[in-house]
């Protein structure tokens, strides 16, 4: 098998582990999920002087561990197209080197499931375990999930990792 071929293989198989799992219905939402979540911080994410969206982190009694379930809600305050979006997440998850271009296909497909147009007014929540699934969660429609353990360490550090492009947003969602 040639390299091209083998990293072909190792996309599908990425694919196939990674199909999405949807809830049951429309009304379930991360609050059901996650009772015992309370907030930790919040700000809001300003791009060039515009105010793209407000931003609120959770987590179990309200204390925030990488290694433990937490959840980032959302709340667009500019509408926001859904290749926006994806775009920025991806330059935000291909800033550390050890990424790979099947990881990168991998990745803009979980988003691609996950991720809407957004409009001013409207909130997304993303949930994030310690066994590494995500959720996204719409109220107009059902929350869809994935279990990627490294696609969920990166897309959370967007927000909160050391080396976040944006880091006083990350001391006032951490509380501080």
């Amino acid at each position: 098998m040639t390299f091209s071929g083998l990293k072909f293989l190792l996309l599908v198989v990425l694919l196939v582990a990674a199909r999405p799992s949807y809830a049951s219905n429309g009304a379930d939402n991360w609050r059901s999920k996650f009772p015992d979540m309370k907030f930790v911080g919040g700000g809001v994410l300003t791009v060039l002087f515009f105010d793209i969206y407000e931003l609120n982190l959770y987590a179990n009694d309200g204390r925030y561990s990488g290694r433990n379930d937490f959840v980032l809600e959302f709340e667009y305050l500019k509408p926001v197209s859904k290749s926006t979006i994806i775009d920025s997440s991806i330059n935000e998850l291909t800033k550390t080197d050890d990424v790979t271009s099947t990881e990168i296909k991998f990745w803009k497909r979980i988003l691609d499931k996950g991720i809407v147009d957004m409009k001013a007014g409207e909130v997304a929540s993303v949930s994030f375990t310690n066994e590494g699934i995500v959720t996204f969660y719409l109220d107009d429609r059902r929350p869809v999930s994935f279990k990627a353990p490294k696609f969920a360490k990166g897309f959370s550090s967007i927000w909160l990792g050391k080396n976040t492009s944006r880091p006083r947003l990350r001391q006032k969602l951490l509380g501080k």
